[in-house]
């Protein structure tokens, strides 16, 4: 299920996804070409999870097989347990943030996370950060 107000493919654009307890690629891997995306950043603190399947290096073979960057920023993690966002390292974050926003600049990226609800998860904070820094749309995906 997307957001109400979707933004055509091939334009620039700040995506954001949370896999929750997903069994399958199926939607990612449709947001994935659908929209065009150059690069997956992993906003987790770890790239792990309840399953294999979203683990760091899986998900990096899964955008491998579709010609996709897939990249994680452990620095953009959060560590307050709630959807406010306290990175491990402000300073860290920081550089982290810059390095996205480049990303961002040359095509559309993803910020994947755990939490289904962009409402309840810290990356819609750093979405919102990333727009400060490059004036991109954000579209929250389900």
């Amino acid at each position: 299920m997307r957001t109400e107000n979707p933004v055509q493919p091939g334009k620039l654009c700040i995506f954001t996804f949370g896999y929750g307890n997903r069994k399958t690629y199926d939607a990612l891997e449709t947001y994935l070409t659908d929209y065009e995306i150059k690069w997956v950043v992993d906003v987790r603190k770890s790239p792990r999870a309840w399953s294999q399947k979203w683990y760091g290096k899986q998900l990096q073979k899964l955008c491998e097989s579709l010609k996709i960057g897939y990249v994680s920023k452990t620095s953009l993690g959060n560590i307050s347990g709630k959807a406010n966002w306290i990175p491990p390292n402000a300073e860290a974050a920081e550089e982290a943030l810059a390095e996205v926003a480049e990303m961002a600049r040359e095509g559309s990226i993803l910020l994947l996370c755990a939490e289904m609800d962009a409402n309840r998860c810290h990356r819609k904070e750093v979405a919102d950060r990333l727009t400060e820094l490059v004036s991109i749309p954000v579209e929250h995906l389900r």
